[in-house]
C-alpha cells in the first residue's frame, strides 16, 4: 500500500469527520449519550466520540514524541500497545476514561483534538512526512512519520480512515432510531 501524501491524508481525516458529524447530528442528546447502542457492545455513540478522539490524541502524543527524537511510546516495548489484546486495552481505557464526562465536553475536546491533528499534519513539510524513524524500530523496519500516523489513525487497509470502520455502526444506530 503506498504512502498517502499529507494531503491525502488530511483529505481522509476530513471526509470520515464530515460524516460522522453527519451522522451525529441526526441524533438528540438523550440519543447520544443511550449505552449498548454502537456495534453490538456496550458504547454510546458519545463513547463512540471519545474513542476516536482518544486514536487522534495518540497521534499527536506519538507526532510531539517523533520531532523529540523519541520512540513513541506506542512503539516501545512494554509501551500501551504491547501485547496480543493491546488495542482493545487501549480502547477500554479510553472509553473509560471519557465515559464519567459532559456530552459536551467529550464533543468538544474531539473537536479541538481533530482540528489540531489536521493542523500539526498540515504543518509538517512533505521532508517530515516521509521522514524516517530517528529511533530504531523495534520490528527492524524502517517507519515513516506517515506511517505511524496512519496506523494510529486507520481502518483496515485504510490510513487515516479511522471513522470509516465504525460509520456503518452509528448509521444502523441512527436508523433504528428512526432519525431522518
Amino acid at each position: 500500500m503506498a504512502t498517502p501524501s499529507r494531503h491525502e491524508a488530511i483529505s481522509t481525516l476530513r471526509e470520515g469527520q464530515e460524516q460522522l458529524d453527519e451522522l451525529l447530528a441526526r441524533l438528540s442528546d438523550e440519543d447520544l449519550v443511550k449505552p449498548a447502542t454502537i456495534g453490538g457492545g456496550d458504547w454510546s455513540a458519545k463513547d463512540l466520540i471519545g474513542h476516536v478522539a482518544a486514536w487522534e490524541e495518540q497521534a499527536l502524543i506519538s507526532l510531539a514524541e517523533w520531532r523529540r527524537g523519541e520512540m513513541p511510546a506506542v512503539e516501545r516495548p512494554g509501551g500501551p500497545m504491547t501485547g496480543s489484546n493491546a488495542v482493545d486495552a487501549f480502547n477500554a481505557r479510553a472509553v473509560e476514561d471519557k465515559r464519567g464526562l459532559p456530552l459536551q465536553e467529550v464533543v468538544q475536546h474531539a473537536r479541538s483534538t481533530h482540528q489540531d491533528l489536521l493542523e500539526a499534519i498540515d504543518g509538517l513539510s512533505d521532508e517530515e512526512w516521509l521522514a524516517k524513524a530517528p529511533y530504531q524500530g523495534t520490528d527492524g523496519r524502517d517507519r515513516l512519520l506517515a506511517t505511524l500516523l496512519g496506523f494510529l489513525t486507520a481502518a483496515p487497509q485504510r490510513p487515516f480512515g479511522h471513522v470509516f470502520a465504525h460509520l456503518p455502526d452509528l448509521e444502523a444506530y441512527v436508523r433504528s432510531v428512526g432519525s431522518p
